[in-house]
């Protein structure tokens, strides 16, 4: 990605909007966009800006995955300039997007002054101390970009990582609880339309559904800690071994969040006849008469019910429940709202990509160099055993399969290799993921992955595993040559 000069952008501009030209791989300018570009540039040249100070930006730039975008962007070695183009003057919505803008340009380790033009109005920079904007002179920004170094071998699609900016209300707490995050578009408006939705009578059940790497436990923690503010009195159940997030916001933040084990008659009476709302997280996992028991209580009081769940991430066969479907089946007569999201924010795409080519070899060409993704191979236990170690001691997560004590399991050895397992990490994320595959594992005729499984699901657990990866996902394969030479294939085979 190369940085462009604003002449000729917004005269190939309209040129595609005088042609109508509409196809979106072409246009970066919305109309109006063009004609406010076209007067910002003859703005700052009255001012003495030459043709070098017209060069180096990036224009109508979004940060892949999340869908930011940024009017112009240019990076320098000094510096950062963000400019955003208006046609009127609004300043709480100007206000609201630079904060916004900030908060995913802080992350670049440069110093960032963000501008806001108006056309026919002038100028105007974010404070970010004050959370406010100031009007100034167009001299004023006009040295400022005269002064910038640039840098043209920035490239923003490497600079703007997930992992910078998107927190885990489990993994980053502490910044979930004070705010400092934004919701996706996406996110955002399946937010709005469940907060419309829950004043509904008769009350309502919405089914979540999400791949991993969406984002949808931070939306519906971010539902919750809203309606907390708000004095209402949510719980959350989560269909799994609560984790050291969890805990915090029990203890630090008196939430209400019980793990899957504790529900019982006992507790739903107990606990649910001061609920205003219900979370249920992970809930493809739920057993049915767990749910049963949720379900009679909450149409008893008339308890709203956000069920959230990945039909994909099962870590035993009894698991993996379509919670809309089996809703739609058994209580027709209570209202269901669906929402679904697909975009993956957390995960990058190249991760995402190699996923599912692991899973499945070939559904996913995407023309990716796999440079996040390593192999290793090992024949010899305490060789690899070693290197993990090592591993762990490098700011890499390993994580292992879980085993069933009381019955005889073909992955057993590998349970203590390392001390976290899959049922430890639902709904976490970490940067960098160490995963295992064994010579339990192999190709069927169907040209998908199988294993062997023990009690629990080795292929579901494997799958909980690498969907927990960020930044970067090494796979180590034991004493399985077929299935090693595999992997090297689909890791290679994007880049012949």
């Amino acid at each position: 990605m190369r940085p462009s000069y604003l002449v000729s952008v917004y005269q190939g501009e309209a040129a595609l909007d005088e042609n109508c030209a509409t196809d979106k791989r072409f246009r970066k300018l919305k109309s109006h966009e063009i004609s406010n570009l076209r007067s910002f540039c003859e703005e700052i040249t009255s001012f003495g800006c030459n043709s070098a100070d017209l060069d180096g930006y990036f224009v109508g730039y979004s940060i892949p995955q999340i869908g930011k975008e940024f009017d112009l962007l240019r990076f320098g070695n000094d510096n950062i300039i963000n400019i955003e183009l208006k046609s009127e003057f609004n300043e709480t919505k100007i206000v609201k997007q630079m904060k916004k803008n900030y908060y995913y340009l802080k992350f670049l380790s440069r110093p960032v002054r963000i501008f806001c033009f108006v056309d026919n109005n002038g100028f105007y920079e974010y404070d970010i101390t004050s959370d406010s904007i100031t009007k100034i002179q167009t001299d004023v920004i006009a040295q400022c970009i005269k002064n910038q170094f640039v840098d043209y071998s920035t490239d923003p699609d490497k600079e703007f990582l997930p992992s910078k900016y998107l927190i885990s209300p489990f993994n980053s707490t502490d910044k979930f609880i004070n705010g400092e995050y934004f919701l996706t578009n996406a996110q955002q408006k399946i937010r709005d339309e469940i907060k419309a939705e829950l004043g509904n009578t008769p009350f309502t059940y919405f089914c979540l559904s999400a791949n991993a790497g969406t984002g949808k436990t931070l939306l519906i923690y971010d539902i919750a800690k809203e309606m907390i503010s708000n004095g209402l009195t949510p719980l959350i159940i989560h269909c799994g071994n609560l984790n050291l997030g969890h805990n915090l916001l029990k203890v630090k933040y008196d939430w209400n969040i019980y793990p899957i084990k504790d529900v019982d008659e006992k507790f739903v009476d107990t606990c649910l006849d001061n609920c205003s709302v219900l979370f249920v997280d992970e809930a493809q996992r739920i057993r049915d008469s767990q749910l049963e028991i949720i379900l009679k209580k909450s149409i008893e009081n008339e308890i709203p019910i956000i069920f959230s769940y990945d039909k994909k991430q099962f870590l035993h066969k009894n698991e993996g429940k379509d919670i809309a479907k089996y809703l739609r089946g058994k209580y027709p007569e209570v209202r269901l709202s669906e929402k679904h999201l697909s975009s993956n924010v957390r995960t990058n795409n190249k991760i995402a990509s190699f996923i599912n080519n692991l899973f499945k070899p070939g559904s996913c060409y995407s023309n990716l160099d796999y440079d996040c993704i390593t192999i290793e191979y090992f024949k010899n236990l305490d060789d690899m055993k070693n290197y993990v170690n090592f591993l762990r001691k490098n700011n890499w997560t390993p994580i292992t399969y879980t085993t069933f004590k009381s019955n005889s399991d073909p992955y057993e050895y590998l349970a203590d290799i390392c001390p976290i397992n899959a049922h430890n990490v639902i709904g976490q994320e970490f940067p960098k993921v160490v995963s295992f595959i064994d010579n339990h594992f192999y190709y069927g005729e169907n040209g998908e992955l199988e294993a062997e499984d023990g009690y629990y699901s080795a292929k579901g657990m494997l799958y909980q595993i690498v969907t927990r990866a960020v930044e970067e996902l090494k796979i180590i394969v034991f004493n399985n040559w077929n299935l090693y030479h595999r992997l090297l294939e689909i890791k290679f085979a994007e880049t012949k």
